[in-house]
C-alpha cells in the first residue's frame, strides 16, 4: 500500500506531538526512578550541614580533591556517622567572633524589649578548624548512582548536523578537556567543547545538551546561570533526550539519573521532581523542535511519526473544536490515546487555527 504524502504542516505537528510525548514520559519515568530516593536522602543530608564560603571551598578542594560533602567531627557524629581512625583532617578557616554591645548615635547602649542591653557578634579574626569529607566517615554515606556513559554509534550524520546548527547559532564546536564534565559551553568565547574520550553516541548526546543551553538561555540567563543551574541542566538534558529519542535513540541509561539528580536539587517542600521537569516543558519542546527542524530524523522515522499522528492525534484534534474538553478526553481510549494526552488537545492552545 502506497504511503500518502504528508504536508510540511502535518509533519511539523507530528514532530511536536512526539516531543510532547517524550517529555511527558521523561517526567513520569524519572519520578518513578529508584535512585530518586537516594538523591533525596543525599541532598537532605547535604542541606542540613554547614555551608562553606568560596575561600574555604578552595581550601577544601586543594587538600581533598573530589570532596563532596564536608563537616566537623561533631556534626558528623550528630548525623550518625563517625570519622574513621587515622583520617587526615581538612583545615578550613572559621571566624573568631566577639560579643559587642549595640550603641545608639550618642554612644548609649540600645535596650531590647525586656530592658536588657542588645549585643551583636563581630568577627575579629579567623582560626583553623578541622573538617572531614563524606568519604572519611563510617557508616558510609550512600551516594546516588552516577549516570552511566552511553556507548556505541550515533545516527549517521547527526554529529555533523548538530555542529552545523551550532555554527548557525554562532558557536564553534571542538573536542578537548572538559574537566569532570562531558561537555562545556562558553557563552563569552562562543565555544562548545566536548570531551574526546567518549563513544560517538555519548559525544553526540553531549553536543545536543550544550546546544540546548545555547537555545534556551538569553544573555541575562548566562549571568544568572549559577543561581538557576538546576533548572538549566534539567532543560538541556531533557532537550537531548527528546532529540535523540526522535532520532530513534534511547538515552535513558544516562539521562534519567542525570535529570533526577539536578531536578532533586531544585525541589521544595511543595514541588516534586516531576513538577520540576514538567515546568521546563515549553522551553524544552521549542528548543528540541528547532534542533529537529535542522537535523531532520531519517525519513522512515519521520514517516512513522506522521502515521502515528494521523492515526491518533489528528482525529482528537479535529473534534476538539466541536466538543467540550471532557468529551474529547472521554473519547481518548477508543482512539488509542491516554486521557492525559487527549487533555492536551482539548486545551484552547491546540484548537484548530490557533498557533502554539
Amino acid at each position: 500500500m502506497t504511503r500518502p504524502e504528508w504536508t510540511p504542516e502535518e509533519r511539523a505537528e507530528a514532530r511536536r506531538n512526539t516531543l510532547e510525548e517524550l517529555h511527558a514520559q521523561l517526567a513520569e519515568q524519572v519520578a518513578n526512578l529508584g535512585s530518586v530516593e537516594a538523591w533525596q536522602r543525599w541532598l537532605s543530608l547535604a542541606r542540613s550541614l554547614h555551608s562553606y564560603s568560596f575561600s574555604n571551598v578552595l581550601l577544601i578542594n586543594a587538600q581533598c580533591p573530589g570532596a563532596t560533602m564536608v563537616a566537623g567531627f561533631g556534626a558528623w557524629k550528630q548525623k550518625g556517622h563517625v570519622v574513621r581512625r587515622g583520617e587526615k583532617a581538612i583545615k578550613v578557616l572559621a571566624p573568631i567572633l566577639r560579643k559587642t554591645p549595640v550603641l545608639d548615635h550618642a554612644g548609649r547602649p540600645v535596650m531590647d524589649e525586656t530592658g536588657q542591653p542588645r549585643f551583636r557578634r563581630e568577627m575579629v579574626g579567623v582560626k583553623p578548624v578541622s573538617v572531614f569529607d563524606a568519604s572519611q566517615v563510617t557508616p558510609e554515606v550512600q551516594v546516588p548512582p552516577p549516570p552511566q556513559l552511553l556507548t556505541g554509534e550515533a545516527p549517521p550524520g547527526l554529529w555533523d548536523s548538530l555542529s552545523e546548527l551550532a555554527a548557525i547559532e554562532g558557536y564553534t564546536v571542538v573536542r578537548g578537556d572538559c574537566g569532570t564534565a562531558n561537555g562545556l559551553i562558553d557563552f563569552t568565547s562562543r565555544e562548545i567543547r566536548i570531551r574526546p574520550d567518549v563513544d560517538d553516541l555519548m559525544a553526540t548526546k553531549s553536543l545536543c545538551h550544550e546546544i540546548g543551553h545555547a537555545l534556551t538561555m538569553s544573555a541575562k540567563d548566562h549571568e544568572t546561570y549559577a543561581t538557576q543551574r538546576e533548572l538549566r541542566e534539567v532543560e538541556a538534558e531533557s532537550i537531548a533526550y527528546a532529540v535523540l529519542g526522535a532520532h530513534g535513540v534511547d538515552t535513558s541509561q544516562y539521562t534519567f539519573d542525570y535529570v533526577a539528580g539536578w531536578a532533586a536539587r531544585a525541589t521544595t517542600e511543595t514541588t516534586s521532581i516531576a513538577d520540576v521537569i514538567v515546568a521546563t516543558g515549553q522551553r524544552v519542546i521549542a528548543a528540541a523542535d528547532r534542533i529537529l527542524t535542522h537535523t531532520r530524523p531519517a525519513q522512515n522515522l519521520e514517516d512513522d511519526l506522521v502515521d502515528e499522528w494521523a492515526r491518533t492525534v489528528q482525529p482528537i484534534a479535529s473534534i476538539a473544536a466541536t466538543k467540550a474538553p471532557w468529551e474529547v478526553v472521554a473519547e481518548a481510549p477508543s482512539r488509542g490515546l491516554r486521557a492525559e494526552q487527549a487533555a492536551l488537545f482539548a486545551a484552547p492552545r491546540h484548537s484548530p487555527g490557533v498557533p502554539r
